[in-house]
């Protein structure tokens, strides 16, 4: 991994932990003062705008991503590109959000307020343009403005909403700092931009279609994110949608410092695959080494959080002990989707195959939502988290078959069974440190603590290849200091 991609992901991990600890803060206060069933409220009004968002926003996230990586050596091409696209944007969002209001207006009949407020959100995502800055590599200032806006957010929380009926405040709060964020991107913009007149005939003309190729995926795998939020307040109750949503952020939150790696692949494949003469071997080649760091991560991270779940669940949210067993479910998807992140996001998107990248999710989300409405409406969330691992393993399974013949991803490595072993042996180390000690902060802590230990003595032991590298990396550059 060479020096920038390595500073790119060192920003994105910065913003991650960020998005990590805020949470942990935050989580406890609005369970206790907003209460999980306004939190639901807003939860469920917020998966029905996300589906307004994903037809206004196509494929523009990834797209935009991969054509600003193209042409980002061209100055000219790259201010045609950027404002074709986010015209294009701009346009889209607006129609979807008049369709998202005149929606609610039809449909909602109580805490309509509510679902309107939500939907102020759209704003924010009509002017996201985060995508050009990943596709020119600049992580920086993404990582600061995203840290920023979520600590701005966090803090006027704590000190504002105080009550069950502060939920509007909390949901212009939240709509206020994701806007100011955006905005702030404009700023920054400039540096990299000089405006430019465009044709938005044109801009839908030589973009449209490809952004549409990437919206059959992106719905597809809202299906097992969004809809089961969805599914969940309708055949079942909204309290169960903000369940849901905790326990899956809290799983998730981990999954962030994997796909981060992603965003910032994901602009070098593009580049190197069209831009190299040995694109398609050095984009094999980055994709075999980044598998290694997915599951370097992933293993550890799964069974890590699966042992550490009932102690923490039990001092961080001991009123919703349903959080614990959620989590639990849950832990296999840090696995599955870390590896479908490389398949799918980091090879598949950069080298063109959107056909065969939309038929896994389709596949998956097709699945997703029989289990869903098989298990949901006996099981509530327990059913939507079911129905998430299984879709996870089904992308995985079915782009791993699609991509075998391109690309020969070596598991068969030492490196690979060290991981496994040592997850496994940190796992069993923690649980016996969580049935010794009481449940307590302070248990947590020394449970993570070894935990990190164990893993990382199994690697040193073993002589793992990337680790032993990256220890002969830091020792050549104190030498030559």
């Amino acid at each position: 991994m060479d020096k920038k991609i390595l500073k790119n992901y060192l920003y994105n991990i910065l913003y991650q932990m960020v998005k990590i600890v805020l949470p942990f803060i935050l989580v406890p206060y609005t369970y206790a003062h907003i209460t999980p069933p306004a939190l639901g409220i807003y939860n469920f009004a917020g998966a029905i705008m996300q589906w307004f968002i994903l037809f206004g926003i196509l494929g523009v996230n990834t797209y935009g991503n991969r054509e600003i990586a193209k042409v980002r050596d061209d100055k000219k091409l790259l201010n045609k590109t950027f404002f074709e696209i986010f015209y294009m944007q701009l346009c889209n969002m607006i129609i979807a959000m008049i369709a998202y209001y005149v929606y609610i207006q039809f449909t909602v009949t109580e805490h309509r307020l509510m679902y309107q407020l939500t939907g102020l959100t759209m704003l924010a995502s009509m002017l996201d343009i985060t995508w050009f800055f990943y596709g020119i590599e600049d992580f920086k200032k993404a990582s600061i403005r995203n840290t920023i806006v979520k600590i701005l957010g966090v803090s006027l929380i704590m000190l504002l909403c105080k009550k069950p009926e502060d939920l509007w405040l909390y949901i212009l709060i939240n709509v206020g700092s994701e806007l100011f964020g955006q905005l702030i991107m404009f700023v920054q913009l400039r540096q990299y931009i000089t405006f430019e007149k465009v044709s938005l005939k044109e801009a839908y003309h030589n973009h449209f279609k490809a952004t549409f190729q990437l919206f059959v995926p992106t719905i597809a795998i809202s299906v097992y994110t969004i809809l089961d939020q969805t599914m969940l307040g309708y055949l079942y109750n909204k309290e169960h949608v903000s369940y849901y949503l905790t326990s899956m952020n809290i799983v998730k939150m981990f999954l962030y410092f994997i796909t981060s790696i992603g965003a910032v692949a994901l602009p070098r494949v593009t580049n190197l695959y069209y831009n190299d003469a040995q694109g398609a071997e050095k984009a094999k080649a980055l994709i075999n080494t980044t598998m290694k760091i997915a599951l370097l991560l992933a293993l550890p991270m799964c069974l890590g959080m699966w042992a550490i779940t009932p102690g923490f669940i039990g001092w961080y949210l001991p009123t919703t002990p349903i959080i614990a067993t959620l989590i639990r479910w849950a832990c296999p998807i840090i696995i599955f989707i870390s590896m479908s992140n490389v398949t799918g996001i980091q090879y598949m998107v950069p080298t063109g195959m959107y056909n065969q990248y939309s038929t896994s999710v389709i596949a998956g989300a097709t699945i997703n939502f029989i289990v869903n409405m098989t298990l949901i409406p006996t099981l509530g969330a327990l059913g939507a988290v079911i129905g998430s691992i299984i879709a996870e393993i089904s992308v995985t399974l079915i782009q791993f078959v699609m991509i075998h013949k391109q690309v020969n991803i070596h598991f068969f490595e030492k490196s690979y069974f060290i991981y496994l072993f040592g997850s496994i042996l940190m796992m069993l180390v923690v649980v016996g440190i969580g049935r010794l000690l009481p449940i307590g902060k302070l248990s947590t802590l020394i449970q993570i603590l070894c935990g990190m230990l164990v893993y990382l003595l199994v690697l040193v032991i073993t002589k793992e290849d990337f680790v032993q590298s990256l220890f002969e990396r830091l020792k050549k550059r104190n030498q030559n200091a």
